[in-house]
């Protein structure tokens, strides 16, 4: 009898303790924390090491997130012949819309179904189309696969629902129609929604890391800039997209010359940075981004103060 009693004890504590944590994941979504939890079920990502994320006081909390999985192109197309309708989640805000595809041999050229699912789509948007690319998870029987978004409507449409055009999506090893080559901002929210993003760069070299800080300034994506910047920097931030807006220089015409040779310790990088502020008044400015190779993870980080000096 003392047994069972002691049983339903621990029983109803650890009742107790699961609904405390409840409590504090549903109070960091009633905050606005940028703490992102997904009511929905995909395959999990194994045999990875999750490192965490440096933007939430919650991460620890539910180290296990669901992610989608990574399914190449390939695979993919035949899953969602055209005129194929779908559910597309947002990674970062969970909301979900329907579309329905209606061409594309490289990638995903899609419309949202509805006026309804156009006005979620354009919510998620903060009410402005554009063409910053978004991690989502798409839904394609019963599976749920990792995928990238832009959302700027462009070229054809055919279906009445308040969307002038097309927009796309794009897998993993997609490829844009015109060029035939993977879209690099594509892939990295791709590798997001499969939650291999972290793993991914902790193997970057000093020169991918300044392209993944530049890429995330240009994005406005707070988590991928955070993830550039070594631990004393990271709360400056969102200081730099403010200040930053948006990268003047192409990917193709970067802002900086690579070295032949890989430093081995530290790396001063000297940028001719051409920017728009938010008022989209261009600028420029002379910066010195300074990486180190953290000696324990072997970790490439920006330590530079110059982008919130």
């Amino acid at each position: 009898m003392q047994n069972r009693i002691t049983n339903n004890l621990e029983v109803m504590e650890l009742k107790k303790q699961k609904s405390i944590v409840l409590s504090l994941v549903i109070s960091a979504i009633v905050m606005n924390s940028s703490l992102v939890v997904h009511a929905f079920e995909s395959e999990k990502v194994d045999n990875m090491q999750q490192t965490t994320p440096p933007h939430s006081p919650f991460d620890y909390i539910i180290r296990e997130h669901y992610y989608g999985e990574m399914l190449s192109w390939k695979d993919v197309r035949p899953l969602i012949p055209r005129k194929a309708t779908f559910q597309v989640i947002d990674l970062d805000t969970g909301i979900s819309f329907q579309v329905q595809k209606r061409a594309g041999n490289q990638h995903a050229d899609v419309q949202p179904l509805t006026k309804n699912d156009t006005q979620i789509m354009k919510e998620i948007y903060e009410d402005k189309w554009s063409w910053k690319r978004r991690a989502i998870l798409v839904t394609i029987e019963d599976r749920m696969i990792a995928a990238s978004m832009h959302g700027m409507p462009h070229g054809g449409g055919a279906l009445s629902n308040g969307f002038p055009g097309h927009f796309c999506i794009h897998f993993a090893g997609s490829m844009t129609h015109r060029t035939k080559n993977t879209d690099p901002t594509h892939q990295l929210m791709v590798l997001k929604a499969a939650g291999k993003l972290e793993k991914y760069r902790d193997q970057m070299d000093p020169y991918e890391v300044v392209d993944l800080f530049f890429t995330a300034i240009n994005q406005s994506d707070l988590y991928l800039l955070q993830m550039t910047l070594a631990e004393p920097y990271r709360e400056h931030a969102a200081t730099i997209l403010k200040r930053f807006h948006r990268i003047g220089a192409a990917a193709k015409d970067l802002p900086y010359k690579k070295s032949d040779q890989l430093p081995v310790i530290a790396l001063e990088l000297p940028v001719d940075l051409p920017y728009y502020d938010l008022r989209q008044k261009k600028k420029s400015k002379s910066v010195t981004l300074t990486l180190i190779r953290d000696g324990l993870t072997n970790r490439w980080e920006i330590y530079s103060k110059d982008f919130f000096n």
